[in-house]
């Protein structure tokens, strides 16, 4: 990409590249998430991570497939500063507006999903007299999934659509970035603050709750953002000098990682921001089909994200029931449990989430 990313008015395609690593993490998450699929009850039976299939060439997803969501949580910084940050600081954006854009955008398909995973969650507990991979079901943790506020306590305590989790702790983090942005604090110095200040407190281990990293990926992708926008005013000679010092540092972080020297939650945060330069200035296609198809996998990955769980739910309920197994060890089966996904998400993005969307703002006055 050869010019900043200043105003929400540019064409679809401007954060292709984005798009990209979105459906990269979403396939991550589900990859990682495949282990679901040997659980009986609350534990799997008979499972070997390396024995899922195609292990050779999934290995990074199965192993370490979680740390998905915290390229998300970046990917959100950055989108959240490229398109509200000066807006809500400038007061063109009000806090109702943010608060109904962000609802109407996330409520509607976790409260389906939410629903869904409720009633066949009590199919299964018939069938096995215990519930499946997730174990805290009861009201309390329902009405807390109502609120989409499941880990606002920190606690860890994964309960009926357990992806969900992530999402919550996000939602207190849209909330900390709109007031800061308010206040005016969206300078990269600031930026940097919020970064160090997080990630002092997750070395230091002085708490466990999860909104300490959110904090921390989330302004790491908006600190991504501003350096973004400061490189593509540079020439071109200098973008490409820093884009070939950070996949050095990806490299090297690498060989790091896989001496043991390296934790993983660190190298997703060299990782991550490295990935979104380069994708950003790599993947501009000028094809319309090949526009059309980036922007549709990009659009999956929420209902991904939350479907794929219900899913197995239902495949769980179906086996015990029918008397059938699924043949988890094949590669055609993961193959499919990918393609199934991405595929009904498409469907439920166009028939659910856009129109449960649309319908939303305009009742709310949004438009």
């Amino acid at each position: 990409m050869k010019r900043a990313l200043t105003n929400t008015d540019q064409s679809a395609h401007a954060l292709l590249g984005l798009e990209l690593m979105r459906f990269a993490c979403a396939v991550s998450v589900l990859l990682w998430h495949y282990q679901h699929f040997f659980f009986q009850g609350g534990a799997p039976v008979g499972f070997e991570t390396s024995a899922q299939p195609l292990y050779t060439w999934l290995k990074p997803f199965y192993e370490a497939g979680w740390l998905g969501v915290q390229s998300f949580w970046a990917l959100s910084g950055f989108i959240f500063f490229w398109k509200y940050a000066q807006p809500v600081a400038q007061g063109r954006v009000s806090t109702r507006r943010f608060a109904v854009l962000r609802f109407s955008r996330l409520y509607p398909l976790h409260l389906l999903t939410l629903l869904i995973v409720a009633a066949l969650g009590l199919w299964y507990r018939q069938l096995h007299g215990s519930d499946y991979v997730y174990q805290y079901n009861d009201w309390t943790h329902f009405a807390l999934q109502l609120f989409m506020a499941s880990d606002w306590p920190g606690r860890s305590e994964w309960s009926f659509n357990g992806p969900i989790w992530s999402i919550s702790i996000e939602v207190l983090v849209y909330a900390l970035f709109f007031a800061l942005c308010k206040l005016g604090l969206t300078r990269w110095w600031q930026v940097l603050g919020l970064i160090g200040a997080s990630g002092m407190v997750y070395a230091l281990k002085l708490t466990d709750h999860p909104i300490v990293l959110c904090v921390f990926f989330f302004y790491l992708g908006a600190l991504t953002h501003l350096a973004h926008e400061a490189l593509v005013k540079r020439p071109r000679w200098l973008q490409y000098a820093v884009q070939a010092a950070g996949l050095l540092a990806v490299t090297m972080g690498t060989a790091l990682l896989i001496n043991g020297k390296l934790r993983a939650m660190f190298y997703v945060a060299v990782l991550t921001p490295v990935a979104l330069i380069v994708l950003l200035d790599w993947v501009q296609p000028r094809s319309a089909t090949a526009i059309r198809w980036i922007n549709r996998l990009g659009n999956t990955t929420y209902a991904s994200y939350l479907l794929h769980f219900p899913l197995q739910l239902l495949l769980a309920c179906l086996t015990s029931s029918l008397g059938f197994t699924l043949p988890l060890h094949e590669p055609a089966w993961v193959l499919a449990y990918l393609i199934g996904v991405f595929g009904l998400a498409t469907v439920v993005y166009q028939l659910v989430e856009m129109p449960a969307q649309s319908w939303l703002r305009q009742r709310l006055g949004t438009h």
